[in-house]
């Protein structure tokens, strides 16, 4: 069993730069760390059983990256804020769940004020899989054209996981 908590991962740039990078890890726990300005926060390729909790992932280019199949993992109670892909997938959810993570791009609401948004978040945008699909795309990250195509796929999702959502976003973030 594998526990990593109270880490600061910060200012790792570059193409072979990650905060975070997980090969063949099964059975975990990865909580109270903070991932802050890495080109990638946390990248998990064939890592099975982790549970990720309470985490910050701030300012990152991809905030968790999965490639390679990783299964059962779990997402919960983490802050994603201003990264610029919160997650991005290679292949199926594989029983993977986000639920209860604060989204700062989230723009929901909790009518019923119990602290969870009432609209599901899809945490997964269509830039992201035409990133990953032509890298060389990433040139029109800020572009009006990007906002518009994501716009679409958050309304009638074509490309992107229908079933990777995270179903009671947090409306505030998480203090630990």
């Amino acid at each position: 069993m594998c526990f990593l908590n109270n880490n600061v991962f910060k200012k790792n740039w570059g193409t072979a730069s990650y905060g975070l990078l997980l090969k063949e890890i099964s059975d975990g726990e990865i909580y109270h760390n903070a991932f802050e300005n890495n080109t990638t926060g946390i990248t998990a390729d064939g890592s099975t059983r982790i549970t990720y909790r309470e985490n910050d992932f701030i300012n990152n280019g991809y905030a968790v990256k999965f490639v390679g199949g990783s299964y059962q993992n779990n997402f919960s109670r983490n802050n994603f804020l201003y990264n610029n892909f919160d997650l991005s997938y290679s292949g199926g959810l594989n029983d993977n769940s986000f639920d209860k993570n604060y989204w700062s791009d989230y723009t929901g609401y909790d009518l019923d004020k119990d602290g969870y948004g009432d609209v599901p978040y899809r945490p997964v945008k269509l830039f992201s899989y035409l990133v990953n699909e032509t890298p060389e795309s990433i040139i029109l990250l800020r572009s009006l054209f990007i906002d518009i195509i994501n716009f679409s796929e958050k309304v009638t999702p074509v490309f992107t996981p229908k079933n990777l959502t995270d179903q009671q976003p947090l409306m505030r973030e998480v203090q630990w």
